[in-house]
């Protein structure tokens, strides 16, 4: 049976509902296929959604399908992998069908893109896309395209350093908000903490670890590690220190990683430790020029500025 998929909906935040669509030869059939069951053409049900979720399934041709579960994040994407793993593939869905105001593919692709952007970044630049496209050839995504995709989908700021260095404080800082718990207790942060984050125009997905110390825990080994694969998987590492303790050890662990190495509580005193950036949550120091810095290395200012067309859809690597 062929079959293929498409997530409608925004795959970048959570959402109330999340639209999914499939097409199949035989919907009624890959419905049976899938466990769930059948619903008619014409008909809305609610049914289990490959055991992720319940949810409603909608059915609006002999071959087309609606999945809309509840909007998470990691719902969307668990059924997106069991829809591939029964043999689905993706498609991305003609955006002109949900645009037709829209005078071209490229306009209909940029309104599209700018529903699903959290970055107000990236607004000015999808607007211009029909302009720069006029006449152009259409080509692969290359490494400027992929740092661009950024403005779309948020990427991910992961800090790490020692316990009691005011990471915590640091992210409420930035947040504006308190976001994490702070306390003068080493271990107090013993998981991590993800927020959304605007970093002077670009919306990024901040994750606060807990702080790493040799002497900790078994619970705070393993919360550790957890933070030092996340890391792994970082687009920018926040490696965060004080007068009293350095970041600099983790940096071997994670030399590949662009990074920011950021001394708090400057307040307190500078460290004699190399930094980038010396900040004060307490009073302001330093914030506006960390937010702009890590705005800069995710997507640096050339990059903005070079006026020739973004390949901006399709799924980013």
């Amino acid at each position: 049976m062929t079959a293929t998929y498409a997530i409608l909906t925004p795959t970048a935040a959570p959402g109330a509902i999340a639209v999914i669509e499939v097409r199949a030869d035989d919907a009624g059939a890959a419905m049976r296929s899938l466990g769930i069951e059948p619903v008619a053409v014409g008909d809305a049900r609610v049914r289990d959604l490959l055991g992720v979720d319940l949810g409603v399934v909608a059915r609006w041709s002999m071959d087309l399908i609606h999945l809309m579960p509840h909007g998470g994040v990691a719902v969307v994407r668990e059924i997106a992998r069991r829809l591939e793993g029964w043999g689905a593939r993706a498609a991305n869905p003609d955006p002109r069908a949900a645009y037709p105001e829209a005078e071209t593919l490229i306009e209909a692709r940029a309104l599209a893109a700018i529903a699903q952007a959290r970055s107000r970044l990236a607004l000015d630049l999808l607007l211009d896309q029909p302009r720069r496209w006029a006449g152009a050839p259409e080509r692969a995504a290359d490494g400027r395209d992929r740092v661009l995709r950024r403005l779309i989908d948020p990427p991910l700021v992961v800090a790490l350093g020692p316990p009691n260095v005011g990471k915590s404080t640091l992210v409420n800082a930035l947040a504006g908000r308190s976001v994490s718990i702070v306390a003068d207790e080493p271990g107090t942060t013993r998981d991590h903490v993800g927020v959304m984050l605007d970093l002077d125009g670009l919306v990024v997905r901040y994750v606060d670890t807990p702080g790493m110390r040799d002497t900790a825990a078994a619970v705070e080994g393993e919360a550790a590690r957890v933070a030092l694969e996340l890391a792994a998987r970082a687009d920018l590492l926040l490696l965060v220190g004080d007068v009293t303790a350095a970041p600099i050890g983790l940096v071997p662990l994670l030399s590949l990683r662009a990074r920011c190495v950021v001394a708090t509580r400057c307040d307190l005193g500078r460290p004699p430790w190399p930094h980038d950036v010396a900040v004060s949550a307490r009073t302001g120091t330093g914030m506006e020029a960390l937010a702009a810095s890590l705005r800069d290395l995710l997507v640096p200012p050339d990059l903005l500025a070079d006026p020739s067309p973004w390949v901006f859809w399709g799924q980013p690597d």
